[in-house]
């Protein structure tokens, strides 16, 4: 069967936990990127059509307080969509636009793998249902003693969903999975929080892990909830 342009989708429940992190990298990136090389001169002749880069200034936004990108992807124009999956099966999120950024602080490893996305008009509350059916079924698949449970809150208007692994020593691949909902302006961020390689590393424990955790975390609230002008 023929690969579809707009055939993308995200890891599974089955895959989050327990990949390394350069894995996780790897195949994040390059499911992304993989209709490049077909695309590459339609998409500069596309980006000339885009009206707008609403979602620009979000990502200048997240690169403060010591953390900054080393790469920065816009999504193709003809990708309308991804696919995530859930206990029901893959089901479609819709991408009106997005980027793609790996994040860094001061080690040559990354700490988190990002993603911005505008859902397409009138899809945002779909696009949240179809995100809130994945997450509790990667919740749904954790067990004693490293059971991950999906933890869900709001502050200054922005949605937030989260599932932490206990520890860092049990977390080979992505430590923390988040995705805040900013309803008001359709934005959806996903954020992967990954173990850095040990020799590198920017924490050394639980404790220092959260730390740096809620303060990306607070500075991406912060982005959503007073977008830069």
């Amino acid at each position: 069967m023929r690969a579809c342009p707009n055939d993308r989708s995200d890891p599974g429940p089955a895959d989050l936990w327990g990949m390394n992190y350069l894995d996780l990298k790897e195949q994040m990136f390059k499911r992304y990127f993989i209709l490049v090389s077909v695309f590459l001169v339609a998409i500069g002749a596309a980006a000339q059509d885009r009206p707008s880069d609403p979602l620009n200034s979000l990502t200048m936004c997240v690169n403060d307080m010591g953390f900054h990108f080393d790469r920065k992807d816009r999504l193709p124009i003809g990708t309308t969509f991804r696919m995530v999956n859930s206990s029901a099966g893959q089901s479609r999120v819709s991408t009106a636009d997005g980027y793609r950024l790996m994040m860094y602080r001061k080690s040559s490893s990354p700490l988190v793998n990002l993603k911005l996305e505008r859902s397409a008009d009138g899809q945002f509350n779909a696009d949240r249902d179809v995100i809130i059916a994945q997450m509790k079924a990667i919740a749904s698949q954790t067990k004693p003693p490293n059971q991950v449970n999906l933890e869900i809150s709001m502050r200054d208007g922005i949605e937030i969903l989260a599932l932490n692994n206990p520890s860092i020593d049990h977390s080979p691949g992505v430590i923390s999975f988040y995705t805040l909902f900013d309803a008001r302006s359709n934005t959806v961020a996903t954020a992967y929080l990954l173990n850095q390689r040990p020799e590198i590393r920017e924490y050394s424990n639980d404790v220092e892990y959260a730390v740096l955790r809620n303060q990306f975390i607070d500075l991406l609230i912060n982005c959503l909830s007073h977008p830069p002008q």
